[in-house]
Formats: C-alpha cells, sequence, structure tokens
C-alpha cells in the first residue's frame, strides 16, 4: 500500500504543477479556437502550455503505475490532492501566505482521506472486465459527455460554458482510470497483445479528449466552477465503477460505518472549497487571493 499511496501523491503533483502551467498557456485564447483544433495550434505555440502537457502526461504515467499496484477506491481519492499542492504553487505565484480558510479545508481533506483509507480499507478487484460489462456505461455517458460539449459551443463565455465543459471532462477522465487498469493487464501478456487491446485505446481517447475540454473550460473563463466539477467528477466516477463494475470492496458493514460515511462527505466538501480557492490563482496568477 506505501507504494500505492507514494505513486499516487507524486501523480497529484504533478497534475497541480500541470494545471499552474496550462492554465497560463491558455489565458488569452480566443472564444472561437476554444472548441476546435485552432486551440490546440495556438497553444502549441506556448512554451508554457507545453510544459504543462509534459507534466501531464507524466502524472497519467506515474498514476497508471500506482492504478498496477493498487486499487481505484484507494488511488482516485489520493489524486484530490492535487487541489493541496495547487495552493502553496498559486500561493507562490502570487508571493502571498495561505488563508485560515485554505488551512482549514486542506486539514478536513488530509483528515478524511486518512479517515477513508484506514476505515474503509479499500481491497482491489478485477484488472480487467468483458467489453459488453461497459456496454451500460458508454450507454449513459456517451449522450452527456456529447450534450455538455455540443451545448457549451452556444453559450457564452462564463460560468455555464465552464460547468457544461467540465462535466464532460471530469466523466471522461473518471472513464479514463478504471480503463487505465485494463489496459495495463493487457500488457501482462506481451506488448503486442497490450496494444490490441480496446482498453488502451480507449483509454487514450477519454484521456485526451478529457484533457483537451478540461482547458476548455478554464479558458472559458470560470476556474472557480470548472476546477471544483472536474476534481470531485473524476474521482467519484471511477471509485463507483470500481465498486460495480471492478468488483472492488469498501469495508462497509462495521460500527465505523458513520464515520466512512462522515469521511466521504468531507472529501467532497473539502475538495470544492479548496477548488474554489485554488481557482483565482489559477484563474489569474497575478490577482493577489482575499485576505484571510
Amino acid at each position: 500500500m506505501a507504494l500505492t499511496v507514494s505513486l499516487a501523491l507524486l501523480a497529484a503533483l504533478l497534475f497541480a504543477v500541470a494545471a499552474v502551467l496550462q492554465q497560463q498557456g491558455t489565458s488569452g485564447v480566443d472564444d472561437d479556437d476554444a472548441l476546435g483544433a485552432g486551440m490546440l495550434a495556438s497553444l502549441a505555440r506556448r512554451p508554457v502550455w507545453v510544459l504543462g502537457m509534459a507534466c501531464d502526461v507524466a502524472g497519467f504515467g506515474v498514476q497508471a503505475w500506482a492504478l498496477a499496484t493498487g486499487s481505484l477506491l484507494l488511488v482516485q481519492p489520493l489524486l484530490v490532492t492535487t487541489l493541496l499542492f495547487a495552493l502553496p504553487l498559486g500561493a507562490r505565484a502570487t508571493r502571498r501566505a495561505l488563508t485560515t480558510d485554505e488551512w482549514g479545508w486542506s486539514g478536513v481533506l488530509v483528515a478524511s482521506l486518512f479517515a477513508f483509507v484506514l476505515l474503509g480499507q479499500p481491497t482491489a478487484g478485477v484488472d480487467r472486465t468483458p467489453f459488453t460489462s461497459w456496454i451500460p456505461i458508454l450507454v449513459l455517458s456517451t449522450p452527456v459527455v456529447a450534450l455538455c460539449v455540443l451545448s457549451a459551443g452556444s453559450l457564452p463565455h462564463g460560468t455555464r460554458r465552464s460547468l457544461s465543459l467540465a462535466i464532460a471532462a471530469g466523466l471522461l477522465l473518471g472513464l479514463s482510470a478504471p480503463l487505465t487498469k485494463g489496459a495495463i493487464d493487457g500488457f501482462a501478456d506481451g506488448i503486442g497483445a497490450g496494444l490490441l487491446t480496446w482498453e488502451l485505446w480507449g483509454m487514450a481517447l477519454t484521456a485526451a479528449l478529457g484533457t483537451f475540454w478540461q482547458q476548455s473550460s478554464y479558458q472559458a473563463g470560470d476556474v472557480q466552477t470548472s476546477l471544483p466539477t472536474v476534481s470531485v467528477l473524476k474521482p467519484v466516477v471511477a471509485m463507483v465503477l470500481g465498486l460495480t463494475t471492478y468488483q472492488e470492496v469498501l469495508q462497509i458493514d462495521g460500527p465505523a460505518d458513520g464515520l466512512l460515511v462522515a469521511a466521504l462527505v468531507g472529501m467532497v466538501a473539502a475538495t470544492v472549497q479548496l477548488g474554489r480557492l485554488a481557482a483565482p490563482a489559477l484563474e489569474d496568477p497575478t490577482t493577489p487571493a482575499p485576505a484571510p
């Protein structure tokens, strides 16, 4: 478990650095390019964004390593510590101290994660499932993602556009984590067999589109909405699939069930609040945060 936890935290750090760099890179992109290939062409000419993407790719690689050694129910909640790393990075960029709220909600998140791991004792299930078990998931998620992206194209710059794109990104990035487990397991039979697994290409597609629309949600102008939305949806979707499709187990039959539920609620609440607190620095690194 120690290796899995260490790798998940390292992935979270890389994702935090990527988020800061990518937000700086997407600043000033024209709205007309925010949903198409024009955005990628523009961003590819920005070194700060390219460096952010390199950190993102490295983060995905370390996350995949963590998933190869542990369960979705352990790795994905730990990835919300991305926000704990993003806060000091944002504070450093604005040359300020962390506020009382930031320290407080960081403490709530750390305590909730510790309680969840200690009480829930997440246990791994299967590494791969038949494609047929994914059909209901795809039938439910594909129309939602399509509707969010299509509706975003007709929405003005601001909160609703950010939220719509963030929902699409969060769903896809949540799906990419369990697909990663299947892709890694496929390589156990050799490189050729691994390259032919549908999970590998499904993971590549969901991760690429999810990351792209996450960038678009940042660019849409309301990081205080998009960052918490993606940060919550990613682990929630992956954990639901871990408990169901991937047959992972939480210890929920004991007297501490109430504390486990409280830990989950604390994780979600802290993630939302920290996302909102971290957003101003990501939205405009030159804008000081509110005083404590």
